[in-house]
């Protein structure tokens, strides 16, 4: 009888949440992890800018480095000074330019028929549906490139094989600095 009598005592002393301090607890998490879900959100777009930069810039040094290789040996009628949008396409000069640069790449990876026209990095703000399309060059008139506007169509990147400019073929997103994307 004893034992029944302190177990009832015991259990009168016992404290712990009620419902109400439940649902407030976890009332309280769900607000939180909603304002987390959206700050996070706006990293991947953060990161798919960042890595198209990059891969902005590592073909902008391919380009000028090409440029430098092709002045070196001589330009000519059918060796022009810039690379073609063809052999950015296809990630190398071509078999028609001077035999020390001929099928040179503009980075390193596949090349050639190996490419399927899809041989460079993926703009990762591209609005393109497709893979190829994203890593496709277009070619801009000079005044376009001079502009920084996009030439449009189901490409990427776009280029001006005049001048060597190499961009982004759209003007969204903006980045944190509030520049358009064919503005980096």
């Amino acid at each position: 009888m004893n034992a029944y009598k302190n177990t009832k005592a015991f259990r009168q002393n016992e404290k712990g949440f009620t419902l109400v301090e439940l649902i407030t607890v976890i009332v309280i998490l769900g607000i939180l992890s909603a304002v987390a879900v959206t700050r996070f959100q706006d990293l991947t777009q953060d990161a798919n800018v960042s890595s198209t930069k990059g891969n902005l810039g590592s073909v902008r040094a391919g380009i000028h480095l090409l440029h430098a290789k092709i002045l070196l040996a001589g330009t000519s009628g059918t060796n022009p000074e810039w690379p073609t949008v063809a052999e950015l396409n296809n990630n190398a000069l071509a078999g028609t330019r001077p035999a020390t640069i001929a099928n040179l790449k503009v980075i390193e990876g596949p090349s050639g028929g190996v490419c399927a026209s899809a041989c460079l990095p993926e703009d990762l703000v591209s609005t393109q549906a497709t893979i190829t399309a994203r890593k496709t060059v277009v070619a801009a008139t000079t005044v376009q490139a001079d502009a920084r506007t996009p030439p449009g169509g189901a490409a990427g990147w776009a280029y001006d094989p005049a001048t060597g400019q190499f961009y982004v073929n759209q003007a969204l997103p903006n980045d944190s600095k509030g520049l358009p994307a064919s503005q980096w």
